[in-house]
């Protein structure tokens, strides 16, 4: 890895310890704000939104920490970065988001069967039109954070985030819903039963980004290859290599975690090959590393000659 990449992957985990602090405070704010309020509304659907938030101090530390631990320069314990660690910390936070999930779903449902729940719709509409607006603000200045430095983490982030924002904006359709239910006294037998279903509703949707996300992450720990215009470029370009330095073979590995692209590249050379030297493969190298500077995000190249092929596979 060069200094220059180093230098970057330095200067984008500064940047995620700062913004994963401010997520952590913040986090711890709306967990106790939203529980006392789920309390004393004994809103289901606000006690869902509140101990989301108390989930994602929990998981907000665990991205700081995992961070911090990214940013410790000890390039020689491990040799090989540390990239492996953001796919995994996406696992487990996307797995504790499943298992609350099941938890409000089975609540939810026993608090149907058992005849719904009464709420203090005023308290809960006013809580519900703070924490949507506080919660999507957040969301969106995380979200272009994650873009601007290409983090998982703070995209990870930012998924909690939008999360959270849809479970206040479903706390605050289902007291407006229920706030004009009441006022003008249209099924009023029903009306405890709307809180409960709203968390149904709003689990339901939540559930498609932490399988998706899980199943991403897996690919990168287990170190599948990626797929689409990347790894058709990057063939093409391996190919076009091989023919121009008349190569007898060549084989790519290509691998991505998140921001870092790992790249293994292996000529076979025979008698016949333009690659004979060691200057001359480093003229390749050279080549191979302009070709795949427009691809923006850290890399890890390596470029390997050899006459014997199984040395290549």
């Amino acid at each position: 890895m060069s200094l220059e990449t180093a230098k970057s992957i330095m200067k984008t985990q500064v940047t995620e310890k700062r913004l994963l602090s401010h997520s952590l405070i913040l986090s711890i704010l709306f967990s106790v704000i939203g529980v006392g309020a789920g309390l004393y509304t004994r809103s289901q659907m606000i006690m869902f939104d509140g101990l989301y938030s108390l989930l994602s101090v929990v998981l907000s530390y665990l991205s700081l920490a995992s961070a911090r631990f990214m940013s410790k320069n000890d390039w020689k314990k491990f040799p090989f970065g540390k990239s492996i660690v953001e796919p995994l910390v996406i696992i487990v936070k996307y797995s504790a988001i499943l298992i609350m999930l099941g938890a409000s779903v089975i609540g939810a449902v026993y608090a149907i069967l058992t005849g719904g729940r009464p709420v203090d719709k005023d308290m809960a509409l006013f809580y519900a039109i703070f924490s949507s607006l506080a919660c999507l603000i957040m969301y969106l200045h995380l979200r272009r954070q994650s873009k601007k430095q290409q983090s998982g983490l703070l995209s990870a982030e930012s998924s909690q985030w939008l999360f959270d924002t849809y479970a206040s904006f479903g706390v605050l359709v289902t007291f407006i819903l229920v706030y004009v239910l009441d006022h003008f006294n249209v099924y009023p037998a029903y009306l405890n039963y709307i809180d409960p279903l709203i968390v149904l509703v709003t689990a339901a949707s939540f559930a498609k980004v932490p399988f998706v996300s899980i199943r991403m992450a897996m690919k990168e720990v287990l170190g599948v290859s990626p797929e689409g215009e990347l790894a058709r470029n990057l063939d093409a370009l391996t190919k076009e290599m091989e023919r121009k330095y008349k190569m007898k073979e060549s084989f790519l590995r290509v691998t991505k975690r998140r921001k870092l692209l790992r790249v293994e590249i292996d000529f076979i050379v025979d008698e016949h090959s333009l690659v004979q030297t060691i200057k001359e493969q480093d003229a390749v190298r050279e080549e191979l590393e302009r070709k795949l500077h427009p691809i923006k995000t850290d890399k890890w190249i390596t470029v390997a000659f050899t006459s014997n092929r199984k040395f290549a596979l």
